[in-house]
């Protein structure tokens, strides 16, 4: 019985211990993050960082490769599905969740720094607007924007077209925008998360609706733009107006 109850105070030493060097990996893993920035600790270091906003306490470093391993690198984890997440060994559906949401909370961050005070006086800052915004969906979004004869964005809507297989907004809605915000000029814009910013038939369709409809309702439409991989294409231009790549062979071209 001694011999056992010796046995148990060294498993419970042991495991004390184990405890201890998880809790000061963390705080080094933090520690160094904050000094040297994400990018100079490495991929798997990072996502253990990430994890432990997830994991309040344990070692994250076997799921931060069991997720890395899975998905091959920090952002295609984070903009995995609900589905495929929960398939990791260690991710239930709380954390799967939580995980989904973090590019959410980027989005926010960006549309909150960028608020209704942003000030467009060219074309160069309404395209840094729309590339803020929708460059890196992961899905399709509608993105409308109501300018002040300031030059300020006071209005934005932005609409997640997830489950649609083209673009597409009614007229009472976009009349509804319009005539809420009071606007002196309109844009709207919207992502094709993967493959080239040329408009489809449809994009075509809905770009002709929207320039009738504010010409009835007396209100400048600046433009409408599609995003992409590729770049940026202005439809009231009908060419690329940012090239993020070698679009070169592209441009004024449309489908």
């Amino acid at each position: 019985m001694g011999k056992e109850s010796e046995l148990g105070k060294d498993n419970k030493k042991k495991e004390k211990g184990e405890k201890d060097i998880h809790k000061g990996h963390r705080a080094r893993l933090v520690n160094s993050a904050t000094e040297a920035g994400l990018e100079a600790i490495g991929e798997i270091q990072a996502m253990e960082c990430f994890l432990t906003y997830i994991f309040p306490r344990g070692d994250v470093n076997p799921l931060a490769h069991r997720l890395l391993s899975k998905f091959e690198s920090f952002n295609n984890v984070i903009e995995a599905s609900y589905e495929d997440l929960k398939s990791v060994k260690g991710i239930n559906d709380r954390s799967a969740k939580m995980i989904r949401l973090f590019c959410e909370y980027f989005y926010y961050y960006t549309s909150m720094r960028i608020g209704k005070k942003y000030r467009v006086t060219s074309r160069n800052d309404l395209y840094d607007v729309v590339e803020d915004f929708l460059r890196l969906r992961t899905t399709e979004h509608l993105l409308l924007l109501a300018i002040s004869p300031a030059h300020l964005i006071t209005h934005k809507r932005m609409i997640n077209m997830q489950n649609a297989s083209e673009v597409g907004i009614s007229t009472l809605e976009l009349t509804n925008f319009i005539t809420s915000s009071r606007a002196c000029s309109f844009v709207v814009a919207h992502c094709h998360p993967y493959g080239r910013a040329l408009p489809s038939p449809a994009d075509e369709d809905s770009f002709e609706m929207i320039k009738r409809l504010c010409e009835s309702c007396g209100v400048n439409l600046v433009d409408s733009l599609i995003i992409c991989e590729d770049g940026i294409y202005s439809q009231c231009e009908s060419e690329y107006v940012r090239d993020f790549g070698d679009i070169s062979s592209l441009k004024k071209l449309t489908v």
